[in-house]
């Protein structure tokens, strides 16, 4: 067995059990938590974390994240963004952004229509751009006051600028499902999704996401994220799996008016 397939094997594990550990903890916190505040009209966070060495070791290190929804009557925009930037001996050892958008618009209690627009950075993994433009629904499959579970499937097309000098077009869909606990001052979400390629079948993606947030103050959050990506044909040269972890103070706004 290869170096590289013992990492992905790791990778798999740690993914595994990061799940069951916030599912574990996120039943047993919902079982005990008040009734969540009312979803407001509009919220915004940002967050960030900085870590740098000098002297033997020059290293610095860089995090970002923000995140903006505004809800209407029957529309609702979503928008997100983050950064991780890495550096030692002055070389640049990470370096991911990711910006999406999403617009959606109420069909019935449980069905929208939705369009979203997604733009990807990672150079270290060969990509200097991948932008998805996606349409499709979006589905309300679980809705309780503390536990919402939604699902999304859509139709996309990618376009890719790789470091290589080459570029890809691509058909895909976008396939996730996004689960979302809030327990007693703080929430958990967990996603997946999953991107067959139409053009290409072989040539597939998917992603895992966890994330942990507890309120210090009505104002400032700890954040607690793991993301794994997958891609079976990456750009040549570069491995098929990567995982980022982060941990952020995160500062939050939020309407007093709820949402309709």
């Amino acid at each position: 067995m290869s170096i590289h397939e013992i990492a992905r094997r790791h990778d798999f594990r740690a993914l595994v059990l990061a799940v069951g550990t916030v599912f574990l903890f996120a039943g047993r916190a919902l079982a005990q938590a008040p009734p969540p505040e009312p979803v407001p009209l509009w919220d915004v966070q940002l967050g960030g974390a900085f870590v740098g060495t000098t002297g033997n070791s020059d290293t610095s290190s860089f995090g970002a994240n923000f995140e903006a929804h505004r809800r209407w009557p029957v529309w609702t925009f979503d928008a997100l963004a983050t950064a991780v930037d890495t550096t030692t001996d002055g070389e640049q050892t990470a370096a991911q952004y990711i910006a999406g958008m999403r617009v959606k618009r109420k069909l019935t209690e449980r069905i929208a229509a939705t369009s979203g627009l997604r733009f990807e950075r990672d150079v270290i993994a060969g990509l200097d751009l991948r932008s998805m433009l996606d349409g499709g629904l979006a589905y309300a499959l679980i809705k309780q006051p503390q536990w919402t579970l939604d699902g999304l499937t859509s139709l996309a097309w990618v376009h890719e600028d790789r470091t290589t000098g080459d570029t890809k077009d691509s058909a895909e869909g976008v396939l996730t499902l996004l689960d979302k606990y809030t327990f007693a001052n703080g929430e958990t979400t967990q996603r997946f999704t999953f991107y067959p390629n139409f053009t290409d079948s072989t040539d597939y993606r998917s992603e895992a996401e966890i994330a942990v947030q507890a309120s210090m103050n009505k104002k400032l959050a700890l954040k607690f994220g793991f993301l794994w990506r997958y891609d079976h044909l990456p750009v040549p040269g570069h491995e098929r799996s990567d995982t980022t972890t982060t941990a952020s103070i995160v500062v939050r706004w939020r309407s007093e008016t709820p949402a309709p």
